[in-house]
């Protein structure tokens, strides 16, 4: 009996804690800008056109914190409009988010905007 008990709390355990809300797991490295934060692209998250795409980006500063945005990159304007965005702290609580729509900046050669373009449609 007592072994029927723990086998129940310990599937209980592993059912409730284990199944809890994770970030992406498929994030595809991008490339490090110049302040040396390193930028990913969440694969599972990719919807994309020819002509536009809306992915989550992540941004791993040198602090420690990490940002994810909700990013629509329109391919023919070359531009890069942040949909929102929400900033974690070293251990993972998020400190800050916002659901405001910024205005499209335009994707400049050499940056991670023209290598997260290069990544998800190539040349």
């Amino acid at each position: 009996m007592k072994k029927w008990l723990a086998a129940i709390m310990a599937a209980g355990c592993i059912f409730f804690g284990g199944f809890g809300v994770a970030n992406a797991a498929d994030w595809y490295y991008v490339d490090a800008d110049t302040d040396d934060s390193a930028w990913f692209i969440d694969n599972s998250s990719v919807f994309k056109t020819d002509s536009m795409a809306r992915i989550l980006v992540k941004a791993n500063n040198v602090e420690g914190y990490t940002y994810i945005y909700t990013v629509e990159i329109n391919r023919p304007d070359s531009t890069w409009t942040e949909v929102n965005a929400t900033v974690y702290s070293q251990s993972g609580v998020p400190l800050l988010s916002s659901n405001e729509k910024q205005k499209p900046v335009k994707i400049e050669k050499d940056t991670i905007g023209a290598e997260v373009m290069q990544a998800l449609w190539g040349k």
